[in-house]
């Protein structure tokens, strides 16, 4: 491996060649753009042999590239925010038709009132369109998900988003092992599974009788759970192959003896690591749990890590109005009449507001501070 200083725009892309993608197409959208770029640079300068589509909205964008994806083409774009809602009508599509396309997300808040700043408000908003959704902690993750996030799709006909936060990641360097390529064709074989034929021509998401629709999104959702199973495999074969330390469903760290634990996905983990170092150093039994998995939900997993904690701590960029955070509802859902655990919600970082080591303190001490209410959700930072 080779260790390059590259921004995580600049990860999804090069992650996105490594995995030799044949059809690319994008709309310009702020903070996604540099990915966007960079991947048009790599096949003006003939590194990348690769289909350009040039679309006039985000929503033309991901409908090329299911086209490209429907003839069995690898297929890959990269969005976020107001883009990924006008996106919303083909994500479902995407998902229905089972095609493995994997698309990068630079995570930003939604609007009113505009904003140009990180949170998972995006992304929160497709939880049940049938995408796979991995966060990512840093630039490594973002290289590493990437690859990994195809050869996930195209085993199960189930679509992937990498989400990565605008800015905080998309636009900060950070050290990355990159993988050698003939090693990534070796881990990444073009799997193609064409469903049109231009010789043969044939429609394709005809109008589904009831007695049929329920049938397809069964069997859709079961893919779903399989990858459950899958995504552990294909991280372990990954980390052996390349030497890598990517985490399966979900990553523990210091839980051996953890009597409180913080939950959290994104960037923020990195954050809570440090505030779990320093709570350790004052004798405080505390871990963290980072969930690279998001969609599905890794009910077993997570549990099966908390299985000894008294206080839960659930970091949230997202609010679901009038019900609180998404991973902390989650996980309140999944840990339902299994015991005394107080599981408390925090949000943070909305906009791009604070999330520093302080404000995920501040989020620990009020979990502990609620006694015995199992559905506190606090704001941090106000």
């Amino acid at each position: 491996m080779n260790k390059v200083l590259i921004t995580g725009s600049e990860a999804a892309a090069l992650g996105a060649k490594l995995a030799k993608i044949e059809v690319l197409s994008y709309y310009p959208i702020t903070p996604a753009f540099p990915a966007m770029e960079r991947l048009s640079k790599y096949i003006d300068d003939g590194e990348l042999n690769c289909k350009f589509i040039r679309a006039e909205s985000d929503h033309s964008a991901l409908a090329a590239v299911l086209g490209g994806s429907l003839a069995g083409a690898r297929s890959y774009t990269v969005t976020n925010s107001q883009g990924l809602l006008l996106m919303t009508e083909v994500v479902y599509h995407v998902a229905g038709l089972r095609q493995p396309i994997v698309m990068g997300v630079a995570n930003r808040a939604l609007s009113a009132p505009h904003s140009r700043f990180p949170e998972h408000g995006d992304v929160v908003s497709q939880s049940a369109s049938g995408w796979i959704q991995l966060f990512c902690e840093n630039n490594q993750d973002i290289l590493d998900n990437t690859i990994q996030a195809f050869r996930i799709a195209e085993e199960l006909r189930v679509p992937v988003m990498v989400n990565y936060e605008g800015y905080l990641q998309s636009h900060t360097l950070e050290e990355v092992f990159v993988p050698e390529q003939s090693k990534v064709d070796a881990f990444l074989p073009l799997k193609r599974q064409p469903a049109l034929d231009i010789n043969n021509p044939r429609g394709v998401n005809t109008v589904t009788s009831p007695d049929f629709y329920p049938y397809y999104k069964f069997n859709q959702n079961e893919a779903m759970l399989e990858s459950l199973n899958l995504i552990p495999k294909v991280a372990a074969e990954y980390n052996q192959e390349f030497g890598a330390n990517s985490c399966g469903l979900i990553e523990c760290y210091q839980m051996e003896d953890a009597e409180h634990a913080i939950v959290a996905m994104g960037s923020i983990v990195g954050t809570a690591r440090i505030l779990v170092d320093n709570l350790r150093k004052e004798g405080r039994k505390i871990g963290l749990i980072k969930v690279k998995v998001w969609r599905p939900f890794p009910v077993k997993a997570i549990l099966e890590a908390l299985q000894n904690v008294s206080f839960v701590t659930v970091l949230d960029k997202n609010i679901v109005f009038g019900v609180g955070g998404a991973l902390a509802t989650d996980l309140k859902a999944a840990a339902y009449g299994r015991g005394e655990m107080v599981i408390n919600g925090a949000i943070l970082g909305l906009g791009g507001g604070k999330c520093g080591v302080e404000e995920i303190n501040a989020a620990v001490m009020e979990t502990e501070s609620a006694g015995s209410d199992k559905n506190k959700s606090v704001w941090i930072g106000l």
